[in-house]
Parts: structure tokens; C-alpha cells; sequence
């Protein structure tokens, strides 16, 4: 049976602060498209927006700035405050093109598009995309409260991220109803990702970020030892230390940093004074780590 979520609407003088992430692979003149549609989905409330743009048709890595990046900081300052209302948008689902659709999404992608699901964490936070990929990887599984899986005729709109899912955190945040959206009750499955170590994003200083899907044991040094490592065919001598300027100038060291994800550690490569992701020819998203030794 469908479950139609209404929430009470706040009103134009209740004293509700509304906090949105948006991650997304629509960049650019996109950007003000969202906010457009977030200013009439949300009205009368004015939310406060940042905005992730990400790598086009990449959900490893707006799943990675999802829960890196937009969760990490949210959590950050502790607990949602009373009349507090925080969502975030993780869109990137791969394009359906039949010359590129198998390849990849695999040859049981969905020709009607991927579900797009609604998930509250027990901390009250919702969080909206499709299941695609690893759009939802890197979420708290053991935080989900409820998942929903979207319904509607937006569903067969072309650009679901702007006309289905702002209207639908806008709804679960209690800013506006929308008739024709539906939220039905259904366990939310993630697509499990082959083990190893990869790279999930990188900053304006080089440093790269990565993560893997294996325990630290298993790749991880002693704090202090070094492991070679090959990213996108070039190799390099990485020493384990404590901190993104605890190595000498000009030294390949592997460390942790702020972000985390699920409270466990985010993995930095750091050249002091360099550029770590030039250092191995500038290797994209999702590329292979292979330790050597």
C-alpha cells in the first residue's frame, strides 16, 4: 500500500531552519535551476543550500561527497536542534543511452530509470536519490530510521532530480505537501562494490582522498612503515604518518585528515609543499589503489 507522507506545513512564521546538501553531476547553470526550484518547492521557508557539484555520470563519487563531505560536516556539530530540518540530495545516476547503458549500469539496469528512494536516519536528517551505483554506499546503514521509494507521476519527468526529488525532501522536511508524490514503504538493498582500495575524490592542494572496501588490516601500514602503491600506472612510496604536515618536504606520505566516513577515518596521499594527485598523472574518480608490497 502507498504511504503518502504529509507532514504539517511550518507556516510563514514558525521558526523552523531548514539546511540542504545538494550532491550532485548537474553542475554549472544547473546550479541556479536548483535553486530556483528549491526557492518555489520550499516557499515560503528559505533554506540555506551548498552545493557539491560532482563527476558526470559518477555515483562512487556524489555517494563519497555525500557522506565525506555534506554528512561528516553535519555531524560535526552534534544532534539536530529543535525546529532543525537538514536534508540531502545524492544525484547521479548513469545516463540511459543504449550505446553505454550495459556497460555502466549492467546488463539488469532498469530501462524505466533507477528507484529514486526517501530515507530518514534516526537523528531525523532525510536523505533523497536513486539507488544507483554507490549513490549509497557510504551511508549509515545501521542509522536509517525508514526508507521509502518514491512514486508519482514525476517519475517520468526528464530531470527527476530537480522536479521529483527537491519537491520531495521538501515535503519530508515539512515545508510543503506535493498530491502527486507518493512515499511506500520499502527495504532499501545497496549494490555491494568489488573489494579493494580506490580513489574518491581529491582537494585544490592535490591531496587525494581515498577509501576502501576492505578492512584496514588488510592494506593498512603500522604507523610509521611505508607501502609502495600503484595508481594509474604510476608508483610511488607511501610512509603511514599522523598528520596532513607530518612528513618532510617534498615526501609521498598516506594520513588521515577530517572527513570520515561512518565515523571511520577518510585516508589522505599528501605531498608536503606538492601536488599528490599530479604525482600520479591525475587519476579520476573510482581509479584502482593497488598496493604492491
Amino acid at each position: 500500500m502507498n504511504r503518502v507522507i504529509r507532514k504539517k506545513t511550518t507556516g510563514a512564521g514558525s521558526p523552523i531552519a531548514i539546511t540542504l546538501a545538494l550532491v550532485t553531476d548537474c553542475a554549472g547553470t544547473d546550479e541556479g535551476r536548483y535553486l530556483l526550484a528549491i526557492g518555489r518547492a520550499f516557499f515560503p521557508q528559505t533554506p540555506t543550500v551548498a552545493f557539491f557539484p560532482t563527476a558526470s555520470m559518477q555515483p562512487l563519487h556524489s555517494g563519497f561527497i555525500a557522506a565525506a563531505h555534506a554528512l561528516s560536516t553535519i555531524d560535526l556539530f552534534g544532534q539536530l536542534r529543535p525546529r532543525e530540518r537538514v536534508g540531502v540530495l545524492v544525484n547521479a545516476a548513469p545516463r540511459h543511452g543504449q550505446e553505454n547503458g550495459h556497460h555502466l549500469r549492467g546488463a539488469q539496469r532498469k530501462k524505466s530509470g533507477e528507484e529514486v528512494y526517501a530515507l530518514e536516519l534516526k537523528n531525523g536528517l532525510w536523505i533523497v536519490g536513486p539507488n544507483a551505483g554507490m549513490n549509497f554506499y557510504f551511508l549509515p546503514r545501521n542509522q536509517i530510521a525508514h526508507s521509502y521509494i518514491l512514486g508519482g507521476p514525476r517519475l517520468k519527468t526528464p530531470f527527476r532530480s530537480m522536479e521529483l526529488m527537491v519537491p520531495a525532501l521538501a515535503q519530508a522536511l515539512g515545508a510543503n505537501n506535493f498530491k502527486d508524490i507518493s512515499f511506500t514503504p520499502k527495504r532499501l538493498t545497496i549494490p555491494e562494490p568489488e573489494p579493494g582500495v580506490f580513489v574518491g575524490d581529491w582537494d585544490s592542494h592535490g591531496n587525494i582522498y581515498i577509501f576502501s572496501t576492505l578492512p584496514d588490516k588488510e592494506w593498512l601500514p603500522a604507523l610509521g612503515k611505508r607501502i609502495t602503491v600503484n595508481i594509474n600506472g604510476r608508483v610511488a612510496r607511501l610512509r603511514h604518518v599522523n598528520g596532513i604536515f607530518a612528513g618532510r618536504t617534498g615526501e609521498v606520505t598516506l594520513t588521515v585528515g577530517s572527513l570520515k566516513l561512518n565515523d571511520s577515518n577518510v585516508h589522505y596521499i599528501v605531498v608536503v609543499g606538492g601536488d599528490a594527485h599530479g604525482l600520479f598523472g591525475r587519476p579520476p574518480v573510482g581509479a584502482r589503489v593497488v598496493i604492491e608490497d
